[in-house]
């Protein structure tokens, strides 16, 4: 009996020692196998570009891969658990934009304090939102889109990425400020929206300017307003809402985030490395040609800039009538 309670009692120091060893990394040997980079929309729309981008460049700076991972749905709800269920070693990192991390808890009810449960790394990306039809609607302008929104309200429809998303937000500070109204239809991303438009199911769409542009090359999208303060380099002939006297100028940036407890020095070489990616020329050739603006923030701006963010984004989904019910 001695004997037995020895060798269990061995066994438990063992497991205790391999599981203290495997959470109590080496940050200067981070990573020592891949990285797996989540995001909360479908395959091909922008956010997904974007870690493709990040992946794609990515071996140069780390030692180890990083595997994209699509993971959509509960507008954004399933992949943020994905990340707090994950071991907070650094390597299930999330890749965030405003709708799930700034916008979603003020629309749906979710479990987590966005800034007690995620820590940010670092923002490598940003994208401006654009409006566009399909090209057989009678819509040349936007001017045009606002007075049939008139005549008809709510008969209009527009696709964007998710309840909860950036580009939501945008048109629905651009419907309240316009005076109109049009029947939101959400989808499981911003691929699938753009690809309904295209398609002429649905009339309008709200998205990042990489989600429209190759079905605006192709001729099935007509791009009516950029919600920029400046005119897009990819589409120079579009007007954007400062233009047309519109306050929907809302960026939509790309952070890398991390689940609550990762340790610090995995967070600070992480930063590092993800700074040196976002700083390369082939990254940001790759951004420009998404018409996505380059830049990294550090983890200390971004999360600044985020506190001050998910205030004013609280005050304009009340203002617009979007806020969850109590």
């Amino acid at each position: 009996m001695k004997r037995i309670a020895g060798i269990a009692a061995v066994c438990f120091l063992l497991m205790l020692s391999g599981s203290i060893h495997s959470f109590a990394q080496d940050p200067a040997k981070y990573p020592e196998r891949p990285i797996t980079l989540q995001h909360a929309f479908a395959a091909a729309g922008s956010t997904d570009l974007t870690c493709r981008a990040l992946a794609a460049i990515a071996p140069q700076y780390f030692s180890q891969p990083i595997i994209v991972a699509p993971k959509p749905g509960g507008a954004g709800l399933l992949a943020l658990q994905n990340l707090l269920s994950s071991k907070p070693d650094g390597y299930t990192l999330h890749l965030g934009r405003p709708s799930e991390m700034s916008i979603g808890p003020f629309i749906e009810n979710m479990p987590f304090e966005m800034d007690r449960d995620f820590i940010p790394i670092g923002q490598v990306a940003q994208d401006r939102i654009i409006f566009s039809v399909n090209s057989k609607t009678p819509w040349k302008t936007i001017e045009d889109l606002i007075a049939a929104a008139k005549k008809e309200p709510e008969k209009i429809k527009y696709a964007c990425s998710s309840p909860t998303a950036t580009v939501r937000l945008g048109m629905e500070k651009f419907l309240y400020e316009a005076g109109i109204k049009l029947t939101c239809v959400p989808f499981k991303g911003s691929a699938p929206a753009a690809i309904a438009v295209a398609g002429g199911h649905i009339q309008v769409l709200t998205s990042a300017t990489s989600e429209a542009l190759p079905h605006v090359q192709r001729g099935d999208l007509r791009v009516l307003l950029t919600c920029a303060d400046v005119r897009s380099k990819q589409l120079p002939d579009v007007p954007t809402g400062k233009e047309k006297g519109f306050d929907v100028n809302f960026p939509v940036w790309h952070t890398i985030f991390a689940p609550q407890g990762t340790p610090p020095a995995i967070l600070a070489k992480a930063e590092e490395m993800f700074k040196k990616v976002a700083e390369d020329k082939e990254f940001i050739a790759a951004l420009i040609k998404l018409d996505s603006e380059p830049g990294f923030i550090t983890a200390k701006d971004f999360a600044a800039y985020w506190t001050k963010e998910r205030k004013w984004i609280g005050e304009v989904v009340k203002k617009i009538g979007l806020a969850k019910k109590p």
